[in-house]
């Protein structure tokens, strides 16, 4: 969760703070780097774009990118918004969720898609506890699952104007990784009289999670109205 978070304040940086802003546009595991205490940092900015300004579009001839991490609009019509960066970051989230590979050719044929093989599993959380890497051995807090598997889905909705922006990932990641680990990545223990900082930090982080989701939902009812 902490490279979960590293990469989404990378993203954010480019997307919200930079001027203009930056599309990405080959996010992958292999475009995270690590420090030696698992810091995440962008790298290989060689397919970057400025991103477009005011209406304008960008319209790309030759789709670039690497194959199972492209967003569909820019895919199958070339075209580039700050949003294909978003389904590319739900790839990888999705990819540390599970400890599978975007494409994996070794696996069997409906299983192969990383993405194709769990969206049938969004829809029921029952079937969340599929995705989790087996190597956790089912050492893992459930709402924790749930929340960041919900922020998965959300990055990776087939239509990129219900995708939330990078600023509400980071704000659903930073809840969720604060109330599991502390500062330098140990295990938080709670002494006695903190029960209700930890209700706190629970609602705070299922706020955060919902105002992501609930980003999306709001959008989707206002027909007509651009990203």
């Amino acid at each position: 969760m902490k490279i979960a978070l590293g990469a989404a304040k990378g993203l954010e940086y480019l997307h919200e703070k930079a001027n203009p802003p930056v599309i990405f546009r080959d996010l992958k595991s292999s475009n995270i780097l690590l420090d030696e205490d698992y810091g995440a940092k962008l790298s290989d900015f060689g397919l970057a774009k400025l991103g477009p300004v005011g209406d304008e579009l960008h319209v790309s001839p030759r789709v670039m990118g690497t194959y199972g991490y492209c967003a569909p609009e820019y895919a199958r019509t070339g075209q580039l918004i700050l949003k294909s960066d978003v389904y590319s970051y739900g790839v990888v989230l999705l990819e540390l969720i599970t400890g599978r590979r975007a494409i994996d050719t070794t696996r069997p044929t409906d299983e192969q898609n990383l993405v194709t093989w769990a969206q049938p599993k969004f829809k029921d959380q029952k079937r969340y506890r599929e995705l989790v890497d087996p190597l956790l051995r089912g050492e893992y807090a459930e709402r924790g699952l749930n929340q960041a598997v919900a922020v998965a889905a959300m990055c990776l909705q087939e239509e990129a104007e219900v995708r939330p922006f990078m600023t509400d990932v980071v704000a659903a990641l930073s809840h969720l990784t604060a109330a599991s680990t502390d500062s330098e990545g140990s295990i938080e223990r709670k002494v006695d009289g903190e029960g209700k900082r930890d209700e706190k930090m629970d609602g705070d982080r299922q706020r955060a999670v919902a105002e992501a989701m609930d980003w999306g939902s709001e959008f989707k009812a206002r027909s007509g109205e651009p990203p």
